[in-house]
């Protein structure tokens, strides 16, 4: 039996003793008073790479939804660190990754206009693509959000068919193509179990390969041994998401209830066990993304903890809230009070009814029937209020378009003012340019009470000298003219309309707007944002800016 005790036996030698040499002092050992050049510019870069990982971590946290419970900065911030570090030294773009945009709720009657993406969808989108936008303007080689819909994975779960699944992601891509959000990437499981080449393009394919593939996904993906009772016993998210499933499918499957006639123990019953059947599906497509996907930032549209993945809102959020807005679970429309579009179920105040209104891409949104919104004058010339066209603005602020022939004095000033107090930036595309007069100008501020102005808005877009370079314009989905400036002046006359979003927690409280006479920082929510104007504009701005 081998012996843990070791013994030292000193050797003859060991027991000779040289004595010291007396110290020379020309063989002392010289070092450089200074470091060598190629040592202090490796230092630099990394503490400068470091700065830059930090704040490219402070503008993917900023879109994080939190609750009591957050433990951001003790447990993923380090991991996201980590991660960015790696990015940044490879100068690689920042790639996220989120499981989102399954489709719209079956429930057409209370909670959504349809099965089609809508203006909920778009302005969602354009949130995730400013994440990308705002990452680029610190880090040239950017970063892009992953979308891998996970409609496949729940669909027949909810009575929805692979068709409107397929036509839903289909809707996805034409809104991300139309508005060029080139910050915004899509993925889903055929790409990552059979790669790009075998993902289908029609949807007869979609539909007759789909069943097989969702067999392969559940039986290859979900954990060994995966247990639903101790998951929720053992991870709190979990348990969270499946409460807010519960929640979600008393009203999705709603409609279904009624026509079986079910009782209350029956319904409660029927949504515990759909909701149980998403949350093991919803393990096994994690398990795909976690492997399948390249080296990525995990994010979630599913409330959490934020210790695994980190819960982003997908919309301008408040910081704290327990669960996030969805587009496919809500109906977009303009209101009285929010200063930007509300997201909730249908609005059913019986006080104000509302019209549907599509935007320039074509997608439904509700907009209140109520004075506000009657913006041109119609007893003598009625058939203009059907070509008035809304356009809500993201993150916030509306855009209205009128004939190109529509006279200023026809024009309800009274209205305008207070639809300038609720959704400013108010931005009239359309009229002639040549009708702005200093006199009207001041009969407006004088209706509006001083609070709100009416200014001219210069057509056409500037371009940059490094746009110029590219041959291209500046940016037509961020940047406006201001002024009448040219050349290499024209860089003070843009704005950013990204950069009007970028340091903001929430959007109705702080905006940094920059102005080509200087800087200004405004601590209220009605200020004008810059946006692509053409052709000519008017635009109602907030005054004191």
């Amino acid at each position: 039996m081998l012996s843990n005790t070791i013994t030292i036996v000193p050797s003859i030698e060991a027991r000779i003793v040289e004595p010291l040499q007396p110290f020379d002092a020309s063989r002392r050992v010289s070092f450089p008073a200074t470091l060598p050049l190629d040592t202090l510019a490796w230092a630099r870069k990394k503490a400068a790479n470091e700065a830059l990982v930090e704040r490219i971590a402070e503008i993917i946290a900023s879109y994080r939804i939190s609750g009591p419970e957050d433990l951001y900065e003790d447990v993923y911030k380090p991991k996201l660190l980590e991660t960015l570090r790696y990015f940044v030294s490879k100068q690689e773009p920042i790639n996220m990754v989120v499981p989102a945009y399954p489709f719209k709720s079956p429930n057409r009657k209370e909670k959504v206009l349809g099965p089609d993406p809508d203006v909920g969808e778009r302005m969602s989108l354009e949130h995730f693509n400013s994440m990308g936008a705002r990452i680029q303007q610190i880090y040239p080689p950017g970063g892009h959000v992953t979308i891998v819909s996970d409609g496949c994975c729940y669909n027949d779960l909810l009575g929805v068919s692979d068709e409107e699944v397929f036509r839903y992601a289909e809707g996805l891509h034409r809104i991300v193509d139309r508005l060029g959000l080139k910050h915004i990437r899509f993925s889903d499981p055929f790409e990552l179990i059979e790669g790009r080449h075998n993902v289908p393009i029609t949807e007869e394919e979609y539909a007759s390969r789909i069943g097989e593939l969702k067999d392969r996904l559940f039986s290859s993906y979900l954990p060994a041994g995966y247990d639903f009772d101790e998951d929720l016993k053992k991870d709190p998210n979990a348990a969270l998401t499946y409460r807010g499933y519960i929640r979600f499918l008393m009203s999705d499957l709603a409609l279904l209830f009624e026509d079986k006639q079910m009782s209350k123990n029956a319904i409660k019953k029927h949504c515990s066990t759909v909701a149980r059947g998403m949350i093991e599906r919803g393990k096994a497509f994690s398990a795909l993304v976690a492997t399948a996907s390249p080296l990525h930032v995990r994010l979630s549209i599913h409330a959490s903890d934020n210790t695994g993945k980190l819960s982003v809102a997908l919309l301008p959020h408040k910081r704290y809230s327990t669960f996030p807005v969805t587009p496919w679970h809500n109906t977009p429309y303009l209101d009285t009070e929010s200063v930007s579009l509300s997201l909730s179920r249908k609005p059913t105040d019986g006080a104000i009814s509302y019209r549907p209104f599509q935007d320039e891409l074509g997608l439904n949104f509700l907009c209140a029937d109520v004075p506000m919104y009657r913006v041109i004058e119609t007893r003598d010339v009625p058939a203009l209020t059907p070509n008035v066209q809304f356009q809500p603005l993201y993150p916030f602020g509306l855009k209205i378009r009128v004939p190109r022939d529509t006279p200023i004095s026809q024009f309800r000033l009274e209205h305008v003012a207070e639809l300038a107090k609720v959704h400013s930036p108010v931005i009239f595309e359309g009229l002639d340019p040549m009708q702005y007069t200093t006199a009207m100008a001041d009969d407006f501020r004088r209706v509006a009470g001083g609070g709100v102005s009416l200014s001219i808005l210069h057509e056409g877009v500037a371009t940059t000298t490094a746009t110029r370079n590219q041959g291209e314009t500046a940016a037509a989905s961020y940047f406006v003219q201001i002024s009448a400036a040219t050349g290499d002046d024209a860089q003070s006359a843009l704005l950013p309309f990204i950069e009007a979003a970028a340091a903001l927690d929430d959007v109705r409280y702080r905006v940094l707007h920059r102005w080509q006479a200087g800087h200004a920082v405004v601590t209220d929510h009605r200020v004008a944002l810059a946006v692509h104007l053409s052709p000519s504009s008017l635009r109602v701005l907030r005054g004191g800016v």
